[in-house]
């Protein structure tokens, strides 16, 4: 998670820049937010019309740190922090989703191998 400068922690996230798709810019606002590569393994259906949420593998350490300005932490929990930019449900919802994503990857695929992203 990250801790965004003028709100508290929540997830990497952003913005499509002109000429991206959806999976293009998770990787790079994710790289910008933490300062990681990430290998997108799916995604989460979300109802906000135009919004996506993916999951992924971080792939390496954090070397670089956070590029991204507004953000000042970056960290990495086992339970959700009390300070959420968003509400709680959301993210328990999010993160049940994911975590399904995650182990249905871990049984067809070599999870040391590299990822194909959404496959």
């Amino acid at each position: 998670m990250v801790r965004h400068r003028d709100r508290k922690w929540e997830m990497p996230g952003g913005r499509l820049l002109k000429g991206e798709n959806h999976e293009q810019a998770a990787v790079r606002e994710f790289f910008e937010e933490t300062g990681m590569s990430l290998d997108i393994i799916g995604h989460i259906r979300i109802l906000k019309p135009g919004g996506k949420v993916f999951v992924g593998i971080v792939r390496g350490e954090l070397k670089a740190g956070p590029t991204e300005y507004n953000i000042v932490e970056v960290k990495e929990f086992t339970d959700l922090p009390d300070e959420l930019s968003f509400p709680l449900v959301e993210y328990r919802a999010m993160l049940a989703q994911a975590r399904r994503i995650f182990e249905t990857f871990k049984r067809g695929k070599n999870i040391d191998g590299p990822a194909s992203p959404l496959t």
